[in-house]
């Protein structure tokens, strides 16, 4: 059996801005190292044998709050990066919008149809971080690991892995800024998600009041795939042992 907490990192300022951010490499801004910090405590109580990250500064900045001072390597891998948004990299919506009128209406309600300009598709990178993420539970059977990555990136492993439609990506419980997804996989292929985006850890001061889709600034969501749809026992070929 491989461990498997998987945290996003914390905020950044085109998080704080709405702007996408994408493959830009923004370190954590002030709010998000202080939510950054809050994840010493309950992960210094786990045994952690290594931890994953994506290579940029604020998922790296994340990940030495997670090791905690401790002397746990941590190993980048760009299958876990978040996705390349191409021109749209640091744009706010309303710039957007008037650049590719009807995109940003694919982004948030048809994802599957998107490509931007010079970016990646939603399948390009569930594809890619799938195959990371996989390596990783194989390679790591009898382990425990932390992988920090991307709000999207890891909803769509978790949409793979659930079979959950990636036009229904944006369709799942929202992970919060240093959310911790707990999950347990298998040699046979099945794994338990025992806990999925807990933000526990966050004073209310340091969550978000307002749901956001990446870019997104929403002040309203009622998801269709709940906690309870996503907590339990699944099955995934791509955990058996290689």
């Amino acid at each position: 059996m491989t461990e498997i907490y998987i945290i996003r990192h914390g905020e950044t300022e085109n998080n704080r801005l709405y702007k996408f951010v994408g493959s830009t490499d923004q370190p954590l801004n002030d709010r998000g190292i202080a939510q950054a910090e809050t994840l010493r405590a309950p992960m210094s109580q786990i045994r952690l044998d290594r931890i994953y990250s994506s290579p940029y500064q604020r998922t790296m900045m994340t990940a030495e709050r997670v090791r905690a001072g401790r002397d746990i390597p941590i190993v980048t891998d760009k299958g876990l990066c978040e996705i390349h948004c191409g021109s749209w990299e640091g744009l706010g919506k309303d710039e957007i919008e008037a650049r590719w009128p009807g995109q940003l209406e694919l982004w948030e309600h048809r994802p599957d149809l998107l490509h931007m300009e010079g970016g990646e598709t939603f399948r390009e990178v569930q594809e890619r971080a799938v195959r990371a993420f996989c390596r990783i539970a194989t390679a790591e059977d009898g382990h425990s690991v932390a992988v920090v990555s991307h709000m999207l990136t890891i909803q769509l492993i978790m949409a793979r892995l659930l079979s959950v439609p990636i036009r229904d990506v944006w369709q799942m419980v929202r992970l919060e800024n240093t959310s911790i997804t707990r999950m347990q996989t298998e040699r046979d292929g099945s794994f338990r998600v025992l806990r999925w985006a807990d933000d526990s850890h966050l004073p209310p001061e340091l969550k978000n009041p307002n749901v956001k889709i990446a870019g997104i600034h929403n002040t309203s969501f009622t998801a269709k795939y709940t906690v309870a749809d996503v907590e339990g026992e699944h099955y995934f070929e791509g955990f058996k042992a290689l």
